[in-house]
C-alpha cells in the first residue's frame, strides 16, 4: 500500500492527494539485469497493512530491482552498495524509539543489553608499550598505576568528563550504546572546553546521529564526496561529517549543516561515528533489533486483546426481560408501557414497529458496565458469545513470541521473560553461553571505541600538560602516541548460573594448566597487577594487625564427587 494510505487515507483520497503532489522528473528507463527480476519497481521494508485494517510491524517485500537495489536517496539511478542499509535505517530505528517508550519487551531487552555489554563501565588496564617507548618494565608499571588513577579520578568526574556538565563518563557509555541499539549509531565529539570548576579542558559531547545529516549526499569541492552526511576522500577514507549543531536549551530549529573534520591534523579524534558493520559498503547503521520488533509488537498486540476478552468476562451484566417500560420494570412504581402498552392497539403496521423500536434503543442505550441493569424490549434478547482466547494455547504463543525477539536481538528467553521455571541448569548455562558471545563482540566493535577514543585524547592532554609525569628518557606523547594509549578494556564478568561450579571448573583448568590466572581474572573483568597489589596489601594490613589471612593452599584437583556433579552439570 502507499504512504497516503498509511497515514490513514482512503484509497481514493491518497490518490487525489498524490496528484495533486508536484511531480519529480525520473531518469530514463534502463534495462534490468539479466539475473534479476523486476518485482514492482519499488518494494521496500516498510509497514504494511493489518488484518484488523491498522498498521502492522510485518516487513514488505524485497526490492530486486536492481544490483544494489534502490541506492541511497538523491544519489542515482543505481545506488551504490549499502543502500538496503540505508533505505531502511530511518524506519527501523524510528519504529524502535517508539517501542521502547511502550512496549515492555523491547524495554527490557534494550536495558539488559546494554547492561551486559557496558554495565558499570569498562575497566582499564593501561599497557603502555615500553620497548617502543625505550623504558624498563618497572617503569611502565609505574606509569600505568599513575595513568589508572587519574583515568578513575577523571572518568568518574562529570564536571571533568562531560561537556553538559551532568553524566560520568560511564553513564555517556550506556548512553552512546542504548543509541546504537535503537538507531543503528552511536555519535560523539570530542571538544576543548575550559570552565572554573574543571581541571582538564578534554570534554565528551554526545550527539544524537539523526544530528549527522542523512540529506547531505553530493560531490563536493573538497577533492571528495558526501554520503548521508559523511564525507570521504577520494579513497574512500572518512575525512568528516556534515553536522547539525544543536545546543543544549536552545530552542533553535532545523539549523544548517555544517562541516566538522573527523580529527585534528595531528590525529586527535575530534568526533566519532560507530555503528556495525553488516555488509560491504555500509556507511549509516541500522539498529540491531530491527527483527526482534515484529515479535514484540504481535505480542503486545496478543496481550492487550486478551485482556479485553478477560476484562469483558470479568464484567457483571444484568438483564430485565418485561413487558414494562424500564422504569416500570426497574422501579416497580407504574404498569402502563408508553411505547408498548399491555394490549398494543390494532392496525400497527411493521414500519411503525421498528419505528417504535428505534426510537426506544435511542433513548435506553444498552451498556457493558459492572452492575449495570438493561432493559430490553419484549421479545429481544442479548446473549454473549465467549471468546476462544485466552485458552491452553495463548501461553505457548507469548512464549514463542518472546523467543522470537529475544533470539533476534542477542539474548536468551530466559533474560527477556523472566521466566526460568522450565529451565534445567545445564540449560541455563547454555542458553547465556551464545548471548555473552554476542554480548563481548558488541562491547569490542561499539563500546571499546568510543572508550578509546576518549582515552587517548585525555592521556594526550595529561601527558602533554605534565599532569601525568613521563619516566625519564621516555619520548613524548606526540611522538608516539600510539605505545603510550595501549590498553586493555575488562567489562563487568559473564553471567553464571552456578557461581560454585564455575569457580570448581576455573580450578580444574588453572590445574591442568589450561588457562591462565590472568586469563581467568580477565573473565570476571579483575586485572591481574590489581588484584595481585591488593591482595598484597591486604595482606600486610592483615598481618601488621595480627590477623590471619585467608591464604589459599594452592590449586588442588576436586573431589570425586565435585567432579561428578561438574558432570552431571
Amino acid at each position: 500500500m502507499g504512504f497516503m494510505e498509511f497515514l490513514g487515507l482512503g484509497k481514493r483520497e491518497a490518490e487525489r492527494v498524490e496528484a495533486a503532489l508536484p511531480s519529480v522528473a525520473q531518469p530514463p528507463s534502463l534495462p534490468a539485469p539479466p539475473s534479476y527480476t523486476v518485482n514492482g519497481g519499488g518494494a521496500q521494508a516498510g509497514i504494511m497493512e493489518s488484518s484488523a485494517g491498522g498498521s502492522s510491524l510485518t516487513w514488505a517485500n524485497y526490492d530486486t530491482f536492481r544490483q544494489f537495489t534502490a541506492g541511497y536517496p538523491r544519489y542515482g539511478w543505481w545506488g551504490v552498495p549499502g543502500g538496503e542499509i540505508a533505505r531502511e535505517q530511518a524506519t527501523a530505528s524510528s519504529i524502535a524509539l517508539d517501542l521502547v517508550q511502550t512496549n515492555p519487551l523491547i524495554a527490557s531487552l534494550v536495558d539488559q543489553l546494554a547492561t551486559y555489554a557496558v554495565g558499570c563501565g569498562l575497566t582499564l588496564s593501561s599497557r603502555p608499550d615500553y620497548t617502543a617507548l625505550g623504558i624498563d618494565p618497572a617503569a611502565a608499571r609505574e606509569l600505568s598505576h599513575r595513568i589508572e588513577t587519574a583515568w578513575t579520578s577523571w572518568s568518574n568526574s562529570e564536571n571533568e568528563c562531560d561537556a553538559s556538565g551532568r553524566h560520568g563518563l560511564h553513564q555517556l557509555a550506556v548512553a552512546g550504546f542504548k543509541s546504537w541499539l535503537l538507531q543503528g549509531e552511536s555519535a560523539f565529539a570530542i571538544d576543548w572546553q575550559r570552565s572554573v570548576d574543571a581541571i582538564t579542558g578534554t570534554k565528551i559531547n554526545m550527539l544524537d546521529p539523526r544530528q549527522i545529516a542523512y540529506d547531505v549526499t553530493r560531490v563536493t569541492d573538497r577533492e571528495g564526496h558526501a554520503l548521508q552526511g559523511i564525507q570521504f576522500d577520494k579513497r574512500g577514507r572518512v575525512s568528516g561529517f556534515w553536522v547539525r549543531q544543536f545546543t543544549l536549551g536552545s530552542f533553535a530549529t532545523a539549523p544548517l549543516p555544517v562541516f566538522v573534520r573527523a580529527r585534528t591534523s595531528w590525529g586527535r579524534v575530534r568526533l566519532g561515528h560507530v555503528f556495525d558493520l553488516v555488509i560491504p559498503g555500509q556507511v549509516r547503521g541500522v539498529s540491531p533489533l530491527a527483527a526482534a520488533l515484529t515479535p514484540a509488537r504481535s505480542r503486545e498486540v496478543l496481550n492487550e486483546y486478551t485482556l479485553a476478552a478477560a476484562l469483558i468476562h470479568a464484567m457483571v451484566a444484568i438483564t430485565v426481560e418485561s413487558d414494562l417500560d424500564p422504569k416500570s420494570a426497574i422501579g416497580s412504581l407504574a404498569t402502563q408501557d408508553q411505547l408498548f402498552p399491555a394490549q398494543p392497539p390494532q392496525g400497527v403496521s411493521p414500519e411503525a414497529w421498528l419505528q417504535a423500536k428505534q426510537t426506544y434503543y435511542n433513548q435506553v442505550q444498552l451498556s457493558l458496565k459492572p452492575g449495570t441493569v438493561n432493559h430490553l424490549l419484549r421479545g429481544d434478547k442479548l446473549h454473549f458469545n465467549k471468546s476462544q482466547s485466552p485458552n491452553t494455547t495463548h501461553d505457548s504463543f507469548d512464549s514463542s513470541l518472546v523467543r522470537q525477539a529475544a533470539k533476534a536481538a542477542g539474548s536468551s528467553y530466559e533474560d527477556a521473560s523472566g521466566d526460568f521455571s522450565k529451565t534445567s541448569f545445564s540449560a541455563s548455562r547454555l542458553s547465556l553461553e551464545l548471548p555473552w558471545r554476542i554480548t563481548k563482540r558488541r562491547r569490542q566493535a561499539i563500546v571499546e571505541p568510543f572508550y578509546r577514543a576518549a582515552y587517548r585524547a585525555w592521556l594526550e592532554e595529561m601527558c602533554e600538560t605534565g599532569r601525568i609525569k613521563l619516566p625519564a628518557g621516555a619520548p613524548a606523547f606526540w611522538e608516539n602516541p600510539a605505545a603510550y594509549s595501549n590498553a586493555v578494556w575488562r567489562g563487568e564478568a559473564k553471567p553464571t548460573a552456578d557461581p560454585y561450579r564455575t569457580a570448581q571448573a576455573d580450578v580444574l583448568e588453572l590445574q591442568h594448566g589450561l588457562a591462565t590466572l590472568e586469563q581467568k581474572l580477565g573473565e570476571r573483568g579483575l586485572d591481574m597487577e590489581e588484584t595481585l597489589a591488593q591482595r598484597k596489601a591486604e595482606r600486610e594490613q592483615c598481618e601488621a594487625a595480627g590477623l590471619p589471612y585467608p591464604t589459599p593452599t594452592g590449586v588442588t584437583a576436586a573431589s570425586e564427587s565435585d567432579e561428578e556433579a561438574l558432570k552431571i552439570g
